[in-house]
């Protein structure tokens, strides 16, 4: 009879982690389809056509904690707390946001997309063309290995949330909390 626990506990323990596994998304583009998935009325650019884009014509928006942003951040990102209401967020935009699309992004994407998901109609009744989030987050960019700024300069560094999240970043290396 004592040996049933242990069996019985053995056995939670492997279907939980076989459950786990096979729930949770093997890399960034199966993440990337769950955010759709959830935010189907949210737009989606890629980090090649964004590399495309007039400057001019966008706002980037990097919609991380601010530990985060301080490690490493896309070049022109202002940042903006995850939790901003949207009146809040209208207040830290230019007064004219006229043909802008505006570019949010986060660590992989969810953060961002909830945020736009919430202002878009804000965005598009003071005249931004767009809200659009960055596909696969800050970390689909520095997979890339596309340019990264700090308040140093140039970086390679990229903060990687948590362990869960960390998961997702290619070059653990270049992990810095």
């Amino acid at each position: 009879m004592k040996w049933i626990i242990p069996i019985i506990t053995a056995l939670v323990v492997i279907v939980g982690a076989a459950l786990y596994v096979h729930n949770r998304p093997a890399d960034l583009n199966a993440l990337h389809q769950g955010i759709i998935s959830d935010y189907g009325q949210v737009s989606h650019i890629s980090a090649e056509t964004f590399d495309r884009q007039n400057t001019n014509d966008i706002i980037l928006l990097d919609i991380r904690e601010a530990d985060e942003f301080a490690i490493s951040h896309i070049a022109g990102a202002r940042r903006i707390d995850p939790e901003i209401s949207t009146d809040n967020l209208l207040t830290q935009l230019p007064k004219d946001l006229t043909d802008k699309t505006i570019i949010v992004y986060c660590s992989v994407g969810r953060r961002s997309t909830a945020l736009a998901a919430r202002a878009k109609s804000h965005l598009l009744a003071k005249g931004a063309a767009d809200i659009v989030n960055l596909e696969g987050g800050i970390f689909g960019w520095h997979n890339e290995k596309r340019p990264l700024i700090s308040a140093s300069g140039s970086t390679d560094y990229i903060h990687p949330y948590n362990e869960h999240w960390n998961r997702w970043v290619k070059r653990k290396d270049k992990a810095r909390y």
